[in-house]
C-alpha cells in the first residue's frame, strides 16, 4: 500500500484515539501507539495554530520517545532553522543524512533546509540510484495496482494481487498470466491485498479489504476486511475470516507458519491476528493500541519472534510463547519508519520502505534477535521503482513488486494510466556479510 494511503489511514485512526484516549489517562499510561498518535496531534494543533516554540516541544518528544522515526527528526530540523538555530538544524541534518536518507528540497515547507543542506553533501550522495535488480516479467495489464507476490515452491507460479481490479493472477516465469481468482457473486472481494502460498498445506492465504482504490467502490461497503482461504491448485474458497467486532478493518500483511499458523496484520485498526492451524479461528494475538499501522510481519528463523514492522512506530518482536513485546534498537541511528514489506534472509530484515526519502529496499543487520549494528541500501533512486510494495525471499534471491501503481492512485480513489507494475529479481548472497553501502 501506498505511503499517502497508509498516511490517510493513520489520520483517520489517529481522529478515532484522539476522542478515545482523551480522558483521565497519562501519556505514560497509554499503549505505545496510543502515544506515538496523542504525541502527533498534539505537534499537529501546534503547528496549525503557529505555537511554533509548543510544535518544536511535542517534535522533540517525539523524536526521543521514537528515535527510529525518521520523519520526526527531519521536522525537527526544520523548526529549528525555523526559530534560529542554525547549529541544532544543521546537527538534526547530519544525523538525517547518516540514515541514508535524502530531503526532496523543492517541497515548500523544506525551504529552511535549502541552505544548511549545502553543508551536508551525504545527502547527495543518497539521491544517487542503487541497484542490482533485473526484470524478471512485467504485470500483464497496467491498471492492475499489484500489491502483493507469493510463489508456489511446487508449481514454480507466482501469485500476483490485484487492488483496483480485485483478483489474483498466477504467472509463470516468463511472465504469462491469467486470472486465478477474481471477484464474483459467489466470491466477492474488495481490494486484494497480501498473499501468501502454504505450499506444504496446499493452501492460498489472501487478504482483502474494501478501499476507495479498487474499482466499483461502493462507501457504504467502507471497513469491511476478510482474510481468504483457498486451494492453491483451484482457487476453491475453504473458509473465509472476518473479526466481527463492530469496527473498520483493513486486514493485510500477512505470513504463515511452517505448521500452517497464519499471522495477520490490520494496518487500519492496529491489531495483530492470529489464525491457528489447530482450531482455524481469526483471534487476536498483540493487545490494542500498542501498533498504529502495522504492515508485514516476518518469522524469525526458529519461529518463536514474529517480526513486526509498524509503519511510523518501528519494528517490534512479539515473543509468540507469552506475547511479550520489545521493539528492536539498533547501536547506532536507523530509520525503521516506512516499511511496507519485510522479509528474514540470514541475519538480515530485508525491508521495502515506501514511506521514507527516498522510497527504497534496505537490509538490516540483526547482531541480535532485537538488535540491529548496521543496515544497508540495497535499491533506490532508479527510474522505474515506482512504489515498491511487497516482495518474497525465494533461496538467494529477492523478487519485489516495483512501480506498483499506488503512485498514480489520488486520495480519492481516482486512477490514472500509466505503465505496469514490474516484478523484479535481486541477488541477495552478499548482503548477509556485507550489506551494500554499509552504514
Amino acid at each position: 500500500m501506498s505511503q499517502a494511503t497508509k498516511i490517510g489511514l493513520i489520520i483517520t485512526l489517529a481522529f478515532v484515539l484522539g476522542t478515545c484516549v482523551a480522558g483521565g489517562r497519562t501519556p505514560h499510561e497509554l499503549p505505545r501507539g496510543h502515544r506515538y498518535m496523542r504525541e502527533s496531534r498534539a505537534a499537529g494543533k501546534a503547528l496549525q495554530a503557529g505555537e511554533l516554540s509548543a510544535y518544536r516541544d511535542a517534535v522533540i518528544r517525539l523524536n526521543q520517545e521514537f528515535p527510529e522515526n525518521s520523519r520526526w527528526l527531519r521536522n525537527r530540523a526544520v523548526i529549528e532553522a525555523r526559530l534560529g538555530d542554525r547549529a541544532e538544524a544543521l546537527r538534526q541534518v547530519r544525523t538525517y543524512a547518516s540514515l541514508g536518507l535524502t530531503l526532496d528540497l523543492k517541497e515548500p515547507w523544506l525551504a529552511p533546509l535549502v541552505e544548511i543542506s549545502k553543508e551536508v553533501p551525504e545527502l547527495k550522495e543518497n539521491s544517487e540510484a542503487i541497484t542490482e535488480a533485473e526484470k524478471l516479467f512485467s504485470a500483464p495489464d497496467s491498471g492492475l495496482v499489484i500489491e502483493d507476490i507469493a510463489y508456489d515452491v511446487q508449481q514454480k507460479q507466482y501469485f500476483l494481487s490485484s487492488i483496483r481490479q480485485r483478483k489474483i493472477l498466477r504467472c509463470d516465469s516468463d511472465g504469462h498470466c491469467r486470472d486465478f481468482v477474481k471477484s464474483s457473486s459467489e466470491l466477492p472481494l474488495g481490494a486484494v491485498l497480501a498473499l501468501h502460498a502454504d505450499s506444504l498445506h496446499s493452501v492460498l492465504w489472501a487478504t482483502t479489504a474494501e478501499m476507495n482504490a479498487e474499482a466499483d467502490f461502493k462507501k457504504e461497503q467502507d471497513g469491511q476486511s476478510s482474510v481468504l482461504k483457498l486451494d492453491l491448485h483451484s482457487g476453491r474458497l475453504l473458509k473465509r475470516f472476518e473479526p466481527g467486532d463492530g469496527r473498520k478493518h483493513a486486514l493485510g500483511d500477512m505470513t504463515v507458519a511452517s505448521n500452517g499458523d497464519a499471522y495477520v496484520c490490520d494496518g487500519l485498526s492496529g491489531d495483530v491476528f492470529l489464525i491457528s492451524h489447530a482450531d482455524d479461528r481469526l483471534k487476536p494475538l498483540a493487545p490494542a493500541g500498542v501498533f498504529v499501522s502495522p504492515q508485514m510481519p516476518v518469522l524469525s528463523a526458529d519461529e518463536k519472534l514474529l517480526y513486526v514492522p509498524d509503519y511510523v512506530g518501528g519494528i517490534a518482536a512479539l515473543r509468540l510463547s507469552d506475547r511479550h513485546i520489545e521493539w528492536l534498537s539498533s547501536t547506532r541511528p536507523v530509520a525503521l519508519e516506512g516499511i511496507d514489506g519485510m522479509y528474514l534472509y540470514k541475519q538480515c530484515l530485508i525491508a521495502i520502505q515506501n514511506g521514507t526519502m527516498p522510497e527504497r529496499i534496505t537490509a538490516f543487520h540483526l547482531v541480535s534477535p532485537t538488535r540491529i549494528d548496521k543496515f544497508g541500501v540495497l535499491e533506490a533512486n532508479w527510474r522505474g521503482l515506482g512504489d515498491p510494495t511487497h516482495g518474497v525471499v525465494i533461496g538467494d534471491q529477492f523478487y519485489f513488486i516495483a512501480n506498483s501503481g499506488w503512485d498514480r492512485v489520488a486520495d480519492d480513489g481516482q486512477f490514472t494510466e500509466g505503465d505496469a507494475a514490474q516484478i523484479m529479481k535481486r541477488p541477495l548472497g552478499r548482503i548477509a556479510s556485507a550489506p551494500v553501502r554499509v552504514h
